[in-house]
């Protein structure tokens, strides 16, 4: 394949994983101060199927929309979302593509352990949203950490956990479908 018609086709794929990251960010399920949402579950795909670099530019490309449009929780845009007691949640996402992008990079050659590692890089993932909007949540409520862990984190691990094992799952063989297409290098 040409360079040019590789530089193409790696837009055209960031373009995809961002437009797959508005599209399921939106969905929320309201259960208190935080909603269930599943931004995460879009952000880690990107992350393990895009990589660090490509997976960043996705990301990016789909916060600076969420600036202008309803692509968060509730509705809310960037405007709105970012300085709100959710928006550390969704300023990590930047943070989560990085680490899980540089981390499913690791070559495995037993698709098992490719997996379960990848669902483990979830899990990285997903704590560094929680860290991070955890203390956002905190700085804008004033909550304590207990009271913060309580609202923000505590009811969400089962759902959290269960996005990862799908993520994990589902994200590598994905990735290696549109390796073997030739859609996407091999990392």
């Amino acid at each position: 394949m040409k360079k040019s018609q590789s530089n193409i086709l790696d837009m055209v794929l960031c373009a995809l994983f961002a437009a797959v990251c508005c599209v399921v960010s939106p969905i929320t399920i309201p259960i208190g101060a935080v909603p269930i949402a599943f931004g995460i579950l879009a952000v880690v795909f990107t992350a393990i199927i895009l990589g660090p670099v490509k997976g960043l530019i996705s990301v990016a490309v789909y916060l600076g929309i969420g600036l202008f449009l309803p692509l968060f929780s509730n509705g809310q845009n960037g405007f709105s979302a970012y300085p709100s007691h959710t928006g550390g949640y969704i300023w990590s996402y930047l943070l989560v593509v990085l680490v899980v992008g540089a981390l499913s990079k690791i070559n495995f050659n037993n698709r098992v352990v490719e997996i379960v590692a990848n669902t483990v890089f979830c899990f990285v993932g997903v704590l560094i949203c929680y860290t991070c909007g955890t203390a956002q949540f905190m700085l804008v409520t004033g909550y304590d950490l207990n009271s913060s862990l309580t609202a923000c984190v505590y009811p969400f691990l089962i759902f959290d956990v269960a996005k990862c094992v799908i993520a994990g799952v589902v994200a590598p063989l994905l990735k290696s479908a549109i390796v073997k297409s030739g859609k996407l290098k091999k990392a």
